[in-house]
């Protein structure tokens, strides 16, 4: 249901929950490019009952947001008022970054660098903007606090400073390691002790540093409440 102008200029504000809601389909919708169900919706608002979070879906069509698609799980349109209100939404205030697969914190035994969607987080999380962001795997970077299943932002550069986390390119597979300038010799260092130190071959270096880890990001939820973030 799209209102027209007059009835736009009459229709009240967004509550603070209905809000949340509407930023929630807006960031699920451009993670998964599809819209999230009424279960999902629930499970965020940490509410048990879908029914409950079917109210703010209501508020959120007749204040001209959203368009219901009866008989569907995914049955959400967005109309061009919610346009509107995720142009302001994705402000400077906030960032969308592609993340496109996996990182191996480990034996670079191979990397899954592939279009895995997208994650938007406050800009105020990190002091650069990144390029893209990787779910790390492994656990050669135990020791600077690096754990499989955490998202590491990435900075794209050609050029970085000893002691860097950097995404290494290396005889074809990708790997996180620290960067090393050490004596005129390149070495991709772990942060784990059962990982020796790669010495790079000057075969190897050109093309070597594809990015810089700019932040770390861990799911609370993975670390049994702990506080984690950037």
């Amino acid at each position: 249901m799209i209102l027209d102008g007059e009835k736009l200029k009459k229709t009240k504000p967004l509550t603070e929950r209905q809000e949340e809601v509407l930023r929630f389909i807006l960031s699920w919708m451009r993670e998964n490019s599809s819209p999230p169900t009424i279960t999902e919706i629930a499970n965020h608002l940490g509410i048990p009952y879908p029914k409950s979070a079917g109210t703010h879906l209501e508020a959120l069509e007749k204040k001209g947001y959203i368009q219901k698609i009866p008989g569907k799980a995914r049955g959400i349109r967005l109309t061009p008022k919610a346009s509107s209100f995720q142009d302001e939404y994705a402000s400077p205030e906030w960032l969308t970054v592609p993340r496109i697969g996996r990182i191996r914190a480990g034996v670079a035994t191979g990397s899954d660098l592939l279009s895995d969607g997208k994650i938007t987080i406050p800009a105020s999380f990190l002091s650069e903007k990144p390029d893209y962001v990787l779910s790390v795997i492994g656990d050669s970077m135990t020791g600077v606090g690096i754990h499989e299943g955490d998202l590491a932002f990435i900075k794209k550069c050609e050029t970085v400073s000893n002691g860097d986390i950097i995404v290494a390119q290396i005889q074809g597979e990708m790997t996180l390691k620290t960067y090393i300038h050490d004596k005129g010799r390149l070495i991709l260092r772990a942060a784990n002790p059962a990982y020796p130190d790669r010495i790079v071959l000057p075969e190897d270096e050109s093309g070597l540093v594809q990015g810089r880890m700019i932040g770390l990001f861990r799911s609370i939820a993975r670390t049994g409440g702990r506080s984690n973030g950037f």
